[in-house]
């Protein structure tokens, strides 16, 4: 390994940078740009396996993240013990991120970050024909 001296270490950020003999350290000024608003993503996931659900586990710990899971594939062919292990798994982190997890019929499962509230309701049924 070689040594490389100081004042051309400071040349790699191709800025000047005042040195302040009397300090041990120099401090770097790093050009930052406006951080984006933040923004809520809605994404669509099919569990076929157990293993699926890292990229779900992801999102629930970013907190920006509203996931619509199909579960019926996971349940057909991964079987009911599959399908316990994987939903126990997403509520555990759910919990901890203080996300709402509601299944919604029988083939899907929604996970919300902590500032969207789902309201169960009834179902409401058509107007009748007249």
């Amino acid at each position: 390994m070689t040594a490389l001296p100081f004042d051309k270490f400071l040349n790699i950020f191709k800025k000047r940078v005042d040195v302040d003999e009397s300090k041990e350290y120099v401090e770097l000024e790093v050009d930052q740009k406006e951080k984006p608003a933040a923004k809520l993503f809605v994404k669509y996931y099919t569990l076929v396996k157990f293993e699926d659900a890292g990229a779900i586990l992801n999102d629930i710990r970013s907190g920006y993240s509203l996931s619509f899971i199909k579960i019926k594939e996971l349940k057909e062919k991964g079987g009911m013990e599959e399908l316990k292990r994987t939903i126990t798994k997403l509520k555990r982190s759910a919990d901890a991120a203080e996300a709402q997890i509601v299944g919604i019929d029988e083939d899907y499962v929604l996970i919300v970050p902590n500032f969207v509230k789902v309201e169960k309701g009834d179902v409401l049924s058509p107007a009748p024909s007249q």
